[in-house]
């Protein structure tokens, strides 16, 4: 039997509304992530010390070795592997609050990593076929930031 270690890391917790009352939601083993994009603006993915695979989003143990996995700063540099242009907000939650529509949905992978995320790119025009598979982005952080995903998003490389 395999005995398992928690480090006793302080869980980061946002507060969740919905119809029927209001909630603490603890990241639990992912709090770091979070905390470092609110307090230092910084992206970080987790890294398995047995086959040195790079998650992003961060995993508390790997999914394959079952290992707990280690923190490592990401420079928030990344490229398209594929995307879409949305022109109705839908159900994306907070971050169509702060993307224009038409916006980008994309999968990203970042520099560093080996998986990919999905998130939102700002284009920085409203035609089709600027951003788009093998574009270049980079990480930009919301001045106001909670504890949420939607507290940073992404822009082409090329742009201010």
């Amino acid at each position: 039997m395999v005995e398992v270690k928690y480090k006793k890391e302080k869980s980061y917790e946002v507060p969740y509304f919905y119809t029927g009352g209001e909630y603490l939601y603890s990241y639990g083993e992912i709090s770091k992530f979070f905390r470092e994009v609110v307090e230092n603006k910084r992206l970080f993915a987790t890294k398995c010390p047995k086959c040195a695979k790079v998650w992003m989003p961060p995993r508390g143990h790997c999914p394959d070795c079952y290992e707990e996995t280690q923190w490592v700063p990401l420079n928030g540099n990344g490229t398209i592997m594929s995307c879409t242009y949305c022109y109705f907000p839908g159900m994306s939650g907070d971050l169509i609050r702060f993307l224009d529509v038409p916006y980008v949905c994309a999968i990203i992978k970042l520099d560093g990593a080996d998986t990919y995320m999905i998130h939102g790119v700002a284009p920085p025009e409203a035609k089709l076929g600027v951003v788009k598979t093998g574009t270049r982005v980079k990480v930009v952080f919301r001045e106001e930031r909670t504890g949420s995903i939607a507290d940073f998003y992404f822009v082409l490389e090329t742009s201010g």
